[in-house]
């Protein structure tokens, strides 16, 4: 193990991760959600990972529970609560990030988990704004306790975000190494089909299972979507704040993507909005040389990307270019590879504008076939892979 925590005696792995950031205020307090994540590793425990880490005053959680998902809402027998510290209810406090005790839980890799607890106090203002996945609130109470056949009614909302909750981590059966994806929206995966995993991440989970034996990982989304690598400011927000967005790549590395339990790998696959605000690719190239060598004090691979095309200005066009030319020219200097994602996605006719077939209708988002493309141009024989 390169990453995350001392594994002398139980050897965690990173199973799900979604990166946090500040959200608008829900009003959740005073309901219980359920939400549903899935797994790209399996396990005989599991511990759930959660974060206030942008929240303004304490959050207290109660009646914590993991369990396998029927459909919707609907949870299939099985459901374990979570303690912390042995306790059945914990409240984190401004700031804070939280890791519950160890349940003992058999999940398999590929399968979705429900995430059920009561908000029972405070606000949550911490989460992941994109989830391409549809949670379940209730209304005003605490209905954990109400049977399966009546979930459907007693969770009448939906959210498409993930709110308190980052990550959770297993004990698997045999040894597995885990290869973390950094990104932004086109790694969170903002575009593809919800609720049926088609972000590249996925594919490219999906891709190291079929390819079997020692080449199977977990593969951990750490996407944000219009994250930056250089700032966190964005000017072209359209009047959203800049907050949703995540902090500054360079900084948000150190808790998303340098902690990650059982991780080996690192992708980074980030800088086409600080080009679309008019970065230099001379300062583009400088960041991700910074983060290439902070990296690699923690992960025995790092792997750089081409950006992908799509949406620039007409003067940052060729700045994408200078980037992407350093990329494949020089960037084995810093890199152990470059996976060249933005030319499967290019337009025959223009290599800065979307292939029509990977568009998903904005010209800056892959779809489904799009994101597909992107894990089939990763070459997974490059990455660590697993030892048995």
């Amino acid at each position: 193990m390169m990453n995350g925590e001392t594994q002398s005696q139980t050897n965690w792995v990173g199973a799900w991760y979604a990166a946090p950031s500040r959200m608008f205020s829900a009003n959740l307090s005073g309901r219980t959600l359920r939400q549903i994540v899935h797994l790209h590793a399996g396990g005989t425990q599991l511990r759930l990972r959660l974060s206030n880490r942008y929240g303004d005053a304490p959050v207290t959680l109660s009646s914590l529970s993991v369990g396998p998902v029927r459909q919707g809402p609907v949870a299939l027998p099985g459901i374990q609560a979570v303690r912390f510290a042995g306790q059945p209810t914990v409240t984190l406090e401004p700031g804070q990030d939280v890791v519950s005790d160890p349940v003992s839980l058999h999940v398999k890799a590929f399968s979705d988990l429900a995430i059920t607890f009561f908000l029972a106090q405070g606000e949550s203002l911490t989460g992941h704004m994109s989830a391409q996945q549809t949670s379940y609130v209730s209304g005003p109470g605490d209905v954990t306790a109400v049977p399966a056949e009546a979930s459907l009614f007693v969770y009448p909302l939906q959210t498409l975000s993930w709110w308190l909750i980052t990550g959770i981590d297993v004990v698997p059966s045999t040894p597995l190494n885990a290869v973390v994806a950094f990104g932004s929206s086109t790694t969170e995966g903002f575009g593809s089909t919800p609720n049926a995993n088609r972000r590249w991440p996925d594919y490219l989970a999906r891709r190291l299972r079929d390819a079997g034996e020692t080449r199977f990982m977990s593969v951990l989304n750490a996407g944000i979507g219009g994250n930056q690598l250089t700032s966190s400011e964005m000017p072209l927000a359209g009047g959203m704040p800049p907050f949703l967005f995540g902090e500054a790549g360079s900084t948000r590395l150190a808790w998303d993507a340098l902690t990650q339990p059982g991780a080996t790998d690192l992708i980074l696959h980030i800088g086409s909005n600080d080009l679309r605000v008019g970065v230099p690719g001379a300062t583009m190239i400088e960041a991700l040389q910074h983060v290439a060598s902070q990296a690699r004090h923690t992960y025995r691979r790092v792997f750089g990307t081409t950006i992908l095309p799509g949406g620039y200005p007409p003067t940052q066009v060729e700045q994408r270019s200078l980037v992407n030319t350093w990329l494949r020219e020089q960037g084995r200097q810093w890199f152990d590879a470059i996976f060249d994602l933005a030319t499967p996605l290019a337009s025959s006719d223009d290599e800065a504008v979307l292939h029509p077939a990977c568009d998903s209708g904005d010209g800056i988002h892959p779809n489904d076939e799009g994101y597909r493309r992107m894990a089939e141009a990763i070459e997974i024989n490059a990455l660590t892979g697993t030892s048995s």
